[in-house]
Order: C-alpha cells, then structure tokens, then sequence
C-alpha cells in the first residue's frame, strides 16, 4: 500500500470513527466500508470489523460482499450458529454464490458437524470449475485440520495447488501440514511441479527451501530461499530462515549478507542487529561485532546474553579486564547461567586471580554439573595450578554425572601429570579406541604432551 492509499483510509477511518462516536449517521460506499472492514481485521480488530460489516448493511442491504464477510468474521470469532444465519439470508439474495456453501462447511465443521460440511462439499464438486473446485480442496483441507486427519490435509491442499499453483492460502497453510506429516520428499516434488508452472512464486520457493532444509539438503535450502526474497524482496521470513541456516551451516559471511539485506527492508529490529553481531563475532571481526550488540543493547539494555558475548569478543582479543565488566554485568541480571560464571572464571584465571576463578569455576558446577564441558574446565584448571590429586578426586564426582571419553581424557591427563605414565598410557589406547577425535583435549590441559614423542606415536597408531 503506497503513502496515498494509506493516507485516504486513515482520513477514512477518522471520519468514520468520529461519526460512530457522535452517534451521526453515516454514509459510505461499498468500497469504503470494504477497506474499514479488511483494515479491522488486519489490526486484529473483529469486534470493530463486525461492527463496520453491521452498519455497511444497513446501508447498503442487498449486498452479498457484506453478508459473506460478516459471516466469516462471526466463524472467526466462533460465533459460527450466528454466521450460519447469516448465510441463510445471504442465499436468498444470492442463491448461487459458490462462497455460501464453502463458508457453511466451514462453520459446520468448527460447530462438529464434520460429516455435514464434508457431503456439502462434496455435493459442490460436480459441478465446479478449475477455480472453484481449488477453493473447496481448501475448505476440504479445514475440515480435516480440525478432525486432526493431517495425512488427509496435506493431499486437499495439493490437490488445491494443482488446481491452482498460486493460491496463496493453500502455500502458506501447507507447510505446517508437512512438518507435522514428514512429507518433505512429496513436498519437494509437489513444490517443483508448482515452480515448473509459476517459477516466480515465492511461497513455494520459500516451503521447498523448508524441505530441503529438513532433509538435509542445505545448499539447495539456501537457493531456495535466496529465490524467494528475490522474488519479493519484502518477504522477512525468507530472509531470516535463510541468514539462520546459513549461520548454522558455518557460511556465516553469507548469512552477514543476508541480515544485512534484510536490514534494508525492515524497521530498525534488536534481534537483526544481535544476529549481526554474532556473524561478525564468528567472523572474528571483533570491533564490528560490539558495534552492532551495543545497537541492540540500546532497545534493550537488560539482555544478559547480548553482555556475555560483548565480553566474550573482548576475551578473543585477550583484552580480558574488559571481558571481566561484561561478564560481570551479564551475570547481575541473570546469575543462573552457567556458561557465564565459567567464562568470568577463566577471565579471572587469566588476570591470575585464581581464588576467583577457582569461585566461578566451581558455581558453573554447581548450576551444570551434567554438562562435562565444566568438570573438563575445572579439572583443566586444577592441573595448571599444581593440585592434581585434587583434579583426580573431582573426576570421580564427574563419573556421577558423565561417563563419557571426556572423562577419560581428562584422567590421562592428570595420570600424564603425576608422572605416572605407564598407567596413562594404557588408558590413552583405551580413550583413542573409544574416541579418537577427542584427544586434542589432552593437549589443551597439557600443551608440552604434543611434543612427547611417544604420545604422538601412539595417537598416530590409532588414526584412522
């Protein structure tokens, strides 16, 4: 909608709204009560909208529009007895319009009677076009929406989009009928055969990209989607699905692209600029990164997380008493996350304050004690810090939680550390058969251990 058409239905519903306050009668045209009734409803507003679809009758009594949308605003707001009246009278002066028994079916079956609106629909094939029979698959697919048959409304709403590859409501309605039956294969067939016969609907584009992106088709995923914002570049949701996956793929300078892209199409969005940053962040472009979080803290100061990683581009730079304030000031608005009590502990660890890192390290513990990934970080710093006995012990309080490789690793290390190789090493054969890719571990808590040349030999030995 451009600025005039906006302008004169604004100018309209002033006017309009006035006149219902003042208790003045007022009268419009069938267009002008058409634009106040769809503006209503686009504003989530269906008592006004029912209301404005009331006084247009009055004024203009025999037209059917008015009849049909009172009826589908009542069957909106589950008034549906009250709308099957309407459609009574909307019959007598249009006994032949094809919306009357599709919305009579509709209010049927929210009113339970399924079987009803199923044979009324049936009844209004026989006799239906190309375009007509569309709309009744669509009304089909409801009925079947609501009797929770979802196989069956996943083949109406095909059977709609060959009548009709365009139909928008049929697109848009699909997609969650799929992911609710798996059908991403059939989806991507159903959805090909629309793009071979109208290769410029983005919807379809947008619910192949959905499909693909499920079966693991990512690259096709991103093309998909790619063609969808091209094809309407307004459309936010093609934009966001294909920046997301492009980040969880690791293309992240593609997915930059993307947000920034849709960046120019919307208004002035927090969640945009964090997703932004956290691009340039993985992208160790570490300046941009701040810039674009400190934007999103400026609509919204108290997000924690957004803190953390500001604190966490100062720690890549090893700018870390910089790192500790935003850590800090993460935690006093949410001090139940873990993830942030470890990171200002390895801030402290850094800056050489072990008592303090020692403190955070073991919170994070506490609030996570089944994520390894803390017993590993603990037991890593205990190993730094000369109290290997003491890493051993935390390791077997970890076995409560976790039995895993890791656990194991971290042992080897402190058996490493001990001096006590022999044993290390017979528990290295066992760890590298269990989990070879993890034994990099062991040199992030013991870096000297990479250049022990009977380690590497042995590692070496089990590379597949």
């Amino acid at each position: 909608m451009n600025f005039e058409e906006n302008q004169t239905i604004l100018d309209l519903l002033t006017e309009y709204e006035a006149s219902v306050e003042s208790g003045v009668e007022f009268f419009l045209d069938e267009k002008s009560y058409l634009q106040l009734i769809s503006y209503y409803e686009n504003e989530d507003q269906p008592d006004k909208a029912l209301e404005a679809t009331e006084r247009a009758l009055n004024n203009h009594a025999y037209s059917i529009d008015f009849y049909l949308k009172k009826a589908q605003i009542l069957i909106d707001i589950h008034q549906e007895t009250l709308a099957i009246q309407v459609l009574e009278k909307a019959a007598i002066i249009a006994p032949f319009e094809a919306e009357i028994p599709l919305l009579r079916a509709e209010a049927l079956a929210h009113i339970g009677l399924h079987e009803e609106a199923l044979e009324l629909l049936n009844e209004l094939k026989k006799n239906a076009d190309n375009e007509l029979l569309c709309e009744i698959f669509v009304c089909e697919a409801l009925v079947y929406e609501i009797l929770e048959e979802y196989e069956r409304v996943f083949y109406a709403l095909k059977a709609a989009l060959l009548e009709n590859p365009c139909h928008q409501e049929a697109l848009e309605r699909i997609w969650l009928c799929i992911e609710t039956t798996k059908k991403y294969e059939e989806s991507i067939k159903l959805h090909q055969e629309i793009l071979d016969l109208d290769p410029y609907s983005y919807l379809a584009w947008y619910n192949l990209g959905h499909a693909q992106s499920y079966l693991g088709n990512y690259n096709e995923a991103v093309e998909a989607y790619e063609y969808a914002y091209i094809i309407n570049p307004e459309f936010e949701f093609a934009y966001r699905d294909c920046a997301e996956l492009c980040f969880e793929i690791k293309k992240y300078l593609k997915a930059l692209n993307c947000y920034l892209e849709l960046l120019e199409q919307v208004e002035t969005d927090s969640d945009i600029y964090f997703c932004i940053g956290q691009c340039y962040q993985q992208l160790k472009e570490y300046d941009a990164a701040r810039s674009y979080y400190t934007q999103t803290l400026q609509s919204d100061p108290l997000n924690d997380e957004v803190l953390y990683f500001i604190g966490e581009c100062y720690a890549e730079e090893g700018e870390w008493k910089n790192a500790l304030r935003y850590y800090k000031k993460a935690i006093r608005i949410e001090d139940a996350r873990e993830e942030y009590f470890a990171a200002l502990g390895e801030a402290y660890l850094e800056l050489g304050e072990l008592k303090k890192a020692e403190t955070n390290f073991k919170i994070a513990l506490d609030l996570a004690p089944d994520q390894i990934e803390y017993w590993m970080q603990y037991t890593g710093f205990l190993i730094e810090t000369d109290r290997v006995e003491e890493a051993l012990e935390a390791l077997k309080e970890a076995e409560n939680y976790s039995d895993g490789a890791e656990i194991l690793y971290c042992r080897i290390a402190c058996l490493f550390a001990l001096g006590r190789r022999q044993e290390a090493f017979y528990w290295l054969g066992e760890a590298l058969n269990e989990d070879y890719e993890l034994h990099n571990s062991l040199f992030e808590m013991i870096p000297s251990l990479a250049n022990d040349a009977e380690v590497v030999s042995l590692i070496a030995a089990y590379m597949a």
